[in-house]
């Protein structure tokens, strides 16, 4: 291995290191220097990865975002954002509280997530949308979203490989009670309320905004393969923004209604 290379992969490490105590210590990163950014999407999976070995908790699943063309063209992303979800802030249940000093400065947001019920084994890959229908049971739920850094003047690219590195944006995660009705949903259509402290629900992503869940789902355990990962039974993976992320704060009631599909209620305490 190259110098050069040798010393590439250090300053990742010291990025993921930073990321790592920020993850640990609910701070901010707000100085970080050009070179210590990711210069391509390996970079940031390679620093991610190297961020949730030196947190060092087991995880629950999976996260993927900008999972429809439109919403990437939106916000500069090239591909799916991929994102660990950490068993210490995997929370299930219609109703649930939790400790407002483990999600400073985050959002909330709405998202359709499957529980496998079945191995998803890399050798099975490449995966399509059909290929899941069996192995899957639908749970309605809430990703709590926030990054552990700033970049007010970063580039689009920048941002999104610095939001890949950072663990895609992910926090923490409330799943809902399992639906198993879910194959006649319309999901790109499926109206959902969510509301913080009874102010006015969130605008929903609809229609080419919001992706197809099975879609979604393929897409990440393809790139996961690629990546040398695999996903077995009992795991998640939350298939992306539903709604408009919102604001909360100490005392916030949060309830989020998705029709037959269930309903959650968080308040942060």
């Amino acid at each position: 291995m190259s110098l050069d290379k040798n010393n590439r992969i250090a300053q990742l490490e010291a990025l993921a290191g930073k990321l790592a105590v920020a993850w640990l210590n609910q701070s901010l990163i707000e100085d970080l220097a050009k070179y210590e950014l990711p210069q391509n999407r390996t970079e940031a999976y390679l620093a991610q990865d190297l961020m949730s070995k030196q947190i060092g908790q087991s995880i629950t699943g999976w996260k993927v975002g900008a999972t429809s063309a439109k919403m990437r063209v939106l916000d500069g992303h090239t591909d799916v954002i991929p994102g660990r979800i950490f068993k210490s802030v995997t929370y299930h249940g219609r109703q649930v509280k939790l400790p407002i000093e483990r999600f400073p400065r985050a959002r909330v947001e709405t998202e359709f997530a499957f529980r496998l019920l079945a191995d998803c084994p890399i050798d099975q890959a490449p995966w399509s949308a059909e290929d899941l229908i069996e192995r899957v049971v639908l749970h309605p739920a809430i990703e709590i979203i926030g990054n552990r850094h700033v970049l007010p003047n970063g580039s689009k690219e920048q941002k999104s490989l610095m939001t890949i590195a950072d663990n895609g944006g992910g926090i923490g995660f409330v799943f809902g009670e399992a639906y198993e009705n879910w194959q006649d949903l319309d999901f790109q259509n499926h109206h959902i309320q969510l509301s913080v402290d009874g102010s006015e629900p969130a605008e929903n992503f609809l229609g080419e905004l919001r992706g197809v869940p099975l879609n979604a789902l393929a897409e990440l355990l393809n790139h996961l393969a690629q990546r040398g990962y695999s996903l077995h039974v009992g795991d998640y993976v939350s298939t992306g923004a539903a709604t408009v992320p919102q604001p909360f704060q100490k005392g916030s009631v949060v309830n989020a209604d998705f029709g037959n599909a269930g309903s959650i209620t968080l308040q942060f305490g």
